[in-house]
């Protein structure tokens, strides 16, 4: 059974989100801690500032145990306790599948149709991929799911115009002050949205610019780039109050930006952070003439972009609703395998052993045309019983009539 534990920006706010964040070290410290068990077969885990996603691969086939299974395993690894029930959502079957293609396609994100979420993706699976923690099902899933993103995208204009996080970030930044273009500007974390951030305040003429990240290669990198300055992570105390603008986007577990290294005074500062875990200090936002926000701040004005892009929804709807159902089949299909090696196996031994009895009370030491025969003949009724039971289960649809088809083979 495929199966997904999550919470989201729908579901839970960002204090109780981070307390699940995922770096890429803990997600293959947590599949080694669920490898040896018995009915495990293949994770997934998507981390991003606006979900927390466990998709897992078991053999158990009943939804109870299914979920007590990925919950014990994930008490023991966070503080995951039955109080944040609440705020967490678990899909099994087809309806694991159905959710991911939502939100690959950018149908369940905060800003309808963020192409970000496809690269937040990809990168999961690649890092799950190659280092063996996922099942042939989970696989296949993720592939359907670039693929349902992919018909989205081209197919509807639920991308229409630049939306994403980042993007929601440096538009409140604008709406919020006056003469930006004339304010400097500091961008802590050098990532795939750091970069975005940048990208975006760098598009809007903004010029005055610094980066930094705890890899200072990667922001001196960026800083080249887009002909801004680069600074160390170490230098964020000395040079914090020289910025009118700090946004934080990385993974730190702790706070970049703390209340002891603001010193009041006149100016108006706005400070941005759409980091999960949470990297600014919200007791900043008690000073005076500092403006905090914080990501789930920026939901109003995502959803006016929103709006815009609801009229594409039905149009997705149906395209992923036609990958969902693709991959449903394939899934299904799965089940009539054992059925068809079964089949297979038992003609091919009929035909061994009786093929065998009959040379040897005839007389025949070798005849090539009649093994030959025997074996053509035994495929050709195989083929056809096999095309009858993949007709007679829908393609292993009909549970009630592959489990008959398993008894009767002896499975």
């Amino acid at each position: 059974m495929i199966a997904v534990l999550g919470i989201s920006h729908k579901t839970g706010p960002v204090s109780v989100r981070e307390l699940y964040s995922f770096s890429e070290e803990e997600v293959s410290e947590f599949y080694v801690r669920l490898k040896p068990q018995k009915h495990f077969r293949g994770l997934a885990v998507l981390s991003t500032c606006n979900r927390q996603e466990i998709y897992f691969d078991t053999d158990y086939d009943n939804d109870h145990e299914c979920f007590d299974f990925i919950t014990n395993a994930l008490s023991k690894f966070r503080t995951y306790s039955p109080t944040h029930r609440e705020y967490f959502y678990f899909y099994t079957g087809i309806a694991t599948a159905e959710h991911l293609f939502k939100v690959v396609s950018g149908v369940d994100s905060m800003i309808i149709g963020e192409d970000q979420i496809v690269m937040q993706t990809k990168n999961t699976f690649r890092f799950c991929f190659n280092n063996g923690f996922m099942s042939q099902v989970l696989t296949r899933m993720f592939n359907k799911a670039f693929e349902a993103a992919n018909r989205v995208r081209t197919e509807t204009d639920i991308a229409h115009g630049a939306a994403s996080v980042s993007s929601a970030a440096v538009e409140m930044c604008f709406n919020l002050c006056h003469n930006i273009l004339d304010k400097s500007i500091l961008i802590i974390g050098a990532g795939q949205t750091g970069e975005l951030t940048l990208q975006n305040f760098t598009k809007k003429g903004c010029k005055q610019i610094a980066i930094c990240n705890r890899t200072f290669e990667k922001a001196e990198a960026l800083a080249h780039q887009y002909n801004v300055k680069a600074l160390r992570i170490k230098q964020i105390p000395e040079v914090i109050n020289n910025y009118d603008i700090v946004l934080a986007a990385t993974s730190s577990k702790n706070y970049l930006v703390t209340y002891s290294m603001i010193t009041p005074d006149s100016r108006n500062r706005i400070f941005v952070d759409i980091s999960v875990p949470r990297n600014i200090d919200e007791k900043i936002s008690t000073i005076k003439n500092i403006t905090l926000i914080a990501i789930d701040d920026l939901k109003h004005h995502i959803n006016e972009v929103s709006l815009r892009r609801h009229q594409a929804l039905a149009m997705a709807e149906k395209i992923i609703n036609e990958v969902k159902n693709d991959f449903a089949q394939w899934l299904s299909s799965r089940s009539l395998l054992p059925v068809i090696l079964k089949i297979q196996e038992k003609f091919s031994a009929t035909n061994s052993t009786e093929l065998e009895g009959f040379l040897k009370i005839n007389g025949i030491k070798d005849d090539k045309l009649i093994s030959l025969y025997g074996k053509h003949i035994t495929e050709k009724i195989a083929r056809l019983l096999i095309k009858n039971v993949k007709a007679c289960t829908a393609n292993g649809r009909n549970a009630e009539y592959t489990e008959l088809i398993s008894k009767l083979f002896d499975i």
